[in-house]
């Protein structure tokens, strides 16, 4: 359908248009350079709007009125005027230059070359779409003039041009020998459009007589007048079919682009079951049918330029019919894109020619041939679509086969990680697991902890990329670039009380990840019943090793863990940290909100230091701190940051009342002893804390 949309977009394109027009003059005369091989006068022609059709004698009095042809941008006007051209070209050599002069646009009715001599106009030649094809010094489907210029001399030339359709005149002076080899590039590539729409039209007609399916004989009558159509408009139809009928030449394009738009939509219409699909809009198209049937006959009887007018406004509302078509009846089958994306390329090649013809875009070959590359291109993504339907078909096969190797693999990755004892070991089997199946080569699995990502396990991440990892996936959360080069695949696993992400990357830029669709929701139900088993373990592991009040670790384990720290370590600190005035608290305002200030002391602590070491409750309202590989001065810094945490925030309560807490801290350095045991610490930073007690409290005591 959009197919349809498409080409007669195209046909409404080039109707309008013709092609660009990006002319632009002086009354400078033009050098011809000694090494000339094509000349674009864009830029060195003059225009005068001849509306009262004056003669070659009365034109030289309005010389002076003359106006560069860029300002005036008559491009895809139509009206009665005769539009006169003037570049003045100069042969500073001392020989005879041979040169030809081609107006890149055939469809012109007339154009007659006049010579400035003696202060009046020698006529040289007309040609154009009202006289013969053979009438032509120079037989090209362009309109071609011959010039001679005399050594050391320069020579104004004046061209007079009448057109029934829109004006367009893209002037450029050729080398004959360079035209010749541009004119068989040119031919070349027409040939293979052309023999490419002709195969399409008769490999099609063989399969209309093998089916007897009407949308078939549509087709063709299209595909055949749009191909006619862009002969006309190339001028190849004047050159070599109806060269000797200037009559059926000037009316040729109205009738093709009539022609094209109403067995475009009539395609449409059947291909699209419009009439299923949307029968009150099938009603309108049938209507505007029958318009466009009646309307082929206008060409030979109605004015040429009235005509063309016409067909451009029936092909503008044949282009919004097959818009509202394609909005209407948006198919979802792999066919129905493959169709649908033919004709949209057909429709960037015949907008990037609307938009040359009206000087939006440079008027290049890629604008100039965009709609044939686009024809060529759609008939090619045409013939794609079969042999994907075959591909896919294998394809099927295939997936079928790695989706019962996936899910078996799966089955065998679930008994290993069945006896895996922590989420760490769970999480990393999980990891190779998918890597298995989707054969990507990285991975990582976080596991949020609060508001913070945790790297849980790997797989060859080097660990100094870790925060680097952390910090990109951060942003990629976020909706910013991907986190790593290559392909990255990511899958979420919540439970209750878990939110983690398998983060797995390759260095390829496109993997095959269909086979995911099925694999993954088994993998997540089979890792997150997993997940809860193991949870359920870790948690009353942890309910044995954290205190049930503050959820810092108790002392039996932080001792345990402070001990194995200390073991690979070769300095250390050690702080104990006693809230003033405890037994205040529970005096003044009982013992709930003393739970709440032990519970606010704990949390402020460890904000304060769990990035740099081990926190836990030593008992009441008592708190330790272990610092690994943190020299005393340090140390000793965030002791004092804790204070100063301290005075800053205080315990909100119900009523709006803050309490402010003041905490004295012992301390205590391995800097200072040859060696200590923790014990040993614990017992000398116990020793500080009365020391900061005794002095008045809310402070740190270090003693070596």
């Amino acid at each position: 359908m959009k197919k349809f949309a498409i080409l007669l977009f195209i046909t409404f394109a080039f109707t309008v248009l013709f092609g660009p027009n990006t002319l632009a003059l002086t009354a400078d005369k033009v050098v011809i350079p000694d090494s000339l091989q094509e000349l674009d006068l864009s830029d060195q022609l003059d225009v005068y709007f001849d509306q009262n059709h004056l003669n070659a004698k009365q034109i030289l009095s309005k010389t002076d009125e003359f106006i560069p042809l860029s300002t005036s941008n008559p491009s895809g006007d139509i009206s009665d005027t005769v539009y006169w051209l003037r570049v003045n070209l100069e042969n500073d050599s001392e020989r005879q230059r041979n040169l030809l002069l081609e107006i890149k646009k055939p469809h012109l009715s007339s154009v007659t070359l006049y010579t400035l001599k003696n202060e009046r106009l020698q006529k040289e030649e007309t040609i154009g779409y009202r006289y013969p094809f053979d009438q032509r010094d120079y037989k090209h489907r362009n309109l071609v003039f011959s010039l001679d210029l005399q050594p050391n001399a320069s020579t104004a030339y004046f061209m007079k041009i009448e057109t029934d359709s829109f004006f367009q005149a893209p002037v450029s002076l050729w080398d004959p020998i360079a035209f010749s080899e541009a004119n068989y590039m040119n031919q070349s590539i027409h040939g293979i459009f052309y023999g490419i729409m002709l195969a399409m039209i008769l490999y099609n007609t063989f399969l209309f007589l093998s089916l007897k399916e009407k949308s078939y004989l549509y087709y063709i009558l299209f595909v055949s007048g749009f191909t006619m159509m862009q002969a006309v408009w190339d001028g190849f139809a004047f050159q070599f079919i109806w060269g000797d009928f200037p009559w059926w030449a000037l009316r040729s394009n109205s009738f093709f682009i009539i022609w094209t738009s109403l067995f475009a939509l009539l395609f449409a219409k059947h291909f699209l079951q419009l009439r299923e699909h949307a029968p009150r809009l099938h009603r309108v198209v049938t209507i505007f049918n029958q318009v466009c049937a009646i309307s082929l006959v206008l060409p030979f009887f109605v004015n040429i330029g009235t005509m063309t007018m016409i067909s451009t406004g029936m092909a503008t509302i044949f282009v919004l019919f097959l818009i509202a078509i394609a909005w209407t009846v948006r198919l979802k089958t792999r066919e129905a894109r493959f169709y649908l994306t033919a004709w949209s390329l057909l429709f960037i090649g015949v907008l990037l020619n609307i938009l040359a013809a009206y000087q939006l875009v440079p008027l290049t070959d890629l604008t100039l041939f965009a709609p044939k590359f686009g024809a060529v291109v759609e008939v090619l993504v045409l013939s794609l679509g079969l042999a994907d339907r075959i591909k896919r078909m294998r394809k099927e096969k295939e997936y079928e086969t790695k989706k019962y190797y996936v899910h078996t693999l799966l089955q065998n990755a679930v008994k290993q990680m069945a006896d895996m004892d922590d989420l760490a070991s769970l999480s990393k089997q999980g990891l190779h697991c998918l890597m298995d199946v989707t054969h990507f080569e990285k991975g990582f699995y976080l596991s949020k902890d609060e508001e913070r990502w945790n790297v849980l396990s790997k797989v060859d991440v080097p660990e100094e990329m870790e925060d680097f990892l952390l910090e990109q996936y951060d942003s990629w959360k976020n909706g910013k670039n991907g986190i790593l080069d290559g392909s990255t695949f990511t899958v979420p696993i919540s439970s209750s009380t878990h939110s983690g992400q398998f983060v797995i990357w390759s260095t390829q830029e496109e993997v095959d990840l269909s086979i995911m669709e099925s694999f993954l929701p088994a993998f997540i139900d089979q890792f997150t019943t997993l997940v809860v088993q193991k949870e359920d373990v870790e948690m009353l592991r942890k309910s044995a090793m954290h205190d049930h009040l503050t959820k810092l670790l108790n002392r039996k384990y932080f001792l345990k863990k402070a001990n194995e720290i200390y073991e690979e370590s070769d300095s250390a600190s050690l702080l104990l940290i006693d809230i003033d005035h405890f037994k205040r608290i529970n005096d003044t305002y009982g013992h709930l909100i003393g739970d709440r200030a032990i519970v606010f002391a704990a949390d402020l602590i460890k904000r304060v230091f769990k990035k740099f070491g081990v926190v836990g409750r030593f008992g009441g309202e008592e708190f330790i701190v272990f610092l690994d590989k943190t020299g005393e001065s340090q140390a000793l810094d965030w002791a004092n940051h804790l204070l100063e945490a301290f005075r800053e925030e205080g315990l909100l309560l119900e009523d709006g009342r803050s309490i402010y807490l003041t905490v004295s801290i012992g301390f205590c350095s391995s800097q200072a002893f040859s060696y200590l045991t923790v014990d040993e610490m614990i017992q000398l930073a116990d020793e500080q804390l009365y020391h900061a007690k005794r002095n008045g409290r809310d402070q740190v005591a270090a003693g070596s």
